[in-house]
C-alpha cells in the first residue's frame, strides 16, 4: 500500500470511529421526570381572585394579621378558615373549641401539602436539569473524543510525512509528499479546533419552563398555590415585579442573551434536537427556576410563624 493511501485509511478509520457509540434514541423519547399520576387539586382551595375586596370587607384580619400573611392564606385557599377562627375566639363552649380543633387541622393539613408541592416541583426541574446535564456530558465526552482522535491523527501525518520526505529522494515526488501531508496535517489540526454542531433529541411535552416564559395568567402545570405565590408582586424582593418575571428576565438577559427568538420553540415548545450548549443553557434555566421555588419555602415558615398561637 502506497504511503498516502495509508494516510488516507488511517484518516477515514479515526473519524469513522468518532462516529461509533450512538446513544439509543428511545431512551429520551419519554419524560422520565414527569409525574406517573396527574395531580387532582381541590378547587375550594383555590386563591380567590378577587382577594382585596374579601379583605376590605373584613377588618378583623386586616388589623390582625399582615398583608403578606394574608395573602398566603389566600394562596393556600385558606382565608375563610382563618377568618372562622378569630371568629371563635373568646367563646369557651364545648363546639365552639371542637370547631378550632377542626379548622386548626384543616390547616395544618393545607400546610403540609403546600410543603410536598414545593418539594415535588423542586424534585421535577431538579431531575429535568440532570437530564439536559447528562444529555450534555454525553456530547461533550463524544467532542472530546473527536478532537483527540483528530489531534493524534494529525500528528501521525505529520510524523510520517516527515519519514517519507526523508526516505524519498526524487525530487518531485519527496515535494508532493511534503505539501500534501502538511496540507491533511493542518486540516486535522484545524477540524480539531472547532467543536462539531452534534445534536441529540430532547422531548419535554411537559415543559415547566414555558409558562414562566409566556408570563401565562393560569397554569395546568403549577400548582395554583405556587402560580399565585410567582406571580403575586407582595411575594417579590422587588415588588414592582413579580417573581415569575423577574425570572424571565435573568433568562433574558444572563442566560438567552438575546438570542431567545432564534431558540424559543426548542427551549420553550414540546422538545427537539438540542447541541451540548443548548443542553447547558436549558439546564440552567431550570436551576434557576428550581432556586426560585424553594424559597417560597420562606414564605411558608413566615405564614405558620403568624399562626402559630392558633
Amino acid at each position: 500500500m502506497k504511503r498516502s493511501s495509508w494516510i488516507t485509511f488511517s484518516a477515514l478509520a479515526l473519524l469513522t470511529a468518532c462516529q461509533t457509540n450512538r446513544l439509543p434514541q428511545r431512551q429520551l423519547a419519554s419524560n422520565y421526570c414527569a409525574p406517573t399520576q396527574p395531580y387532582r387539586y381541590d378547587p375550594a382551595y383555590a386563591p380567590r381572585p378577587d382577594v382585596e375586596t374579601v379583605l376590605a370587607a373584613n377588618s378583623g384580619l386586616t388589623g390582625r394579621f399582615s398583608r403578606h400573611t394574608l395573602l398566603m392564606m389566600n394562596a393556600l385557599g385558606l382565608l375563610p378558615q382563618l377568618r372562622e377562627l378569630v371568629g371563635l375566639e373568646g367563646d369557651s363552649s364545648q363546639a365552639a373549641l371542637l370547631r378550632r380543633l377542626q379548622v386548626g387541622q384543616q390547616l395544618q393539613s393545607r400546610l403540609l401539602l403546600a410543603t410536598t408541592e414545593i418539594a415535588s416541583l423542586a424534585a421535577e426541574l431538579d431531575c429535568e436539569g440532570e437530564r439536559a446535564e447528562q444529555l450534555a456530558y454525553y456530547l461533550d465526552q463524544r467532542d472530546i473524543r473527536r478532537v483527540r482522535n483528530l489531534t493524534i491523527l494529525s500528528i501521525v501525518a505529520g510524523a510520517v510525512t516527515t519519514v517519507a520526505t526523508a526516505l524519498i529522494k526524487p525530487q518531485t515526488p519527496n515535494t508532493v509528499i511534503g505539501i500534501g501531508g502538511g496540507v491533511l496535517s493542518a486540516g486535522l489540526g484545524g477540524l480539531a479546533a472547532f467543536s462539531s454542531d452534534r445534536r441529540v433529541p430532547l422531548v419535554h411535552r411537559r415543559n415547566l419552563l414555558t409558562d414562566i416564559w409566556n408570563q401565562s395568567g393560569t397554569s395546568t402545570i403549577y400548582p395554583s398555590f405556587i402560580w399565585y405565590v410567582l406571580n403575586e408582586k407582595a411575594f417579590s424582593n422587588s415588588t414592582s415585579f413579580t417573581i415569575a418575571h423577574n425570572i424571565r428576565e435573568r433568562w433574558s438577559g444572563y442566560i438567552l442573551a438575546g438570542a431567545e427568538t432564534e431558540g424559543e420553540s426548542l427551549y420553550f415548545g414540546s422538545g427537539g434536537q438540542y447541541t451540548a450548549d443548548e443542553l447547558h443553557t436549558r439546564a440552567n434555566m431550570l436551576n434557576q427556576l428550581q432556586s426560585s421555588v424553594r424559597s417560597l419555602s420562606q414564605d411558608l415558615q413566615s405564614l405558620q410563624l403568624a399562626l402559630v398561637r392558633y
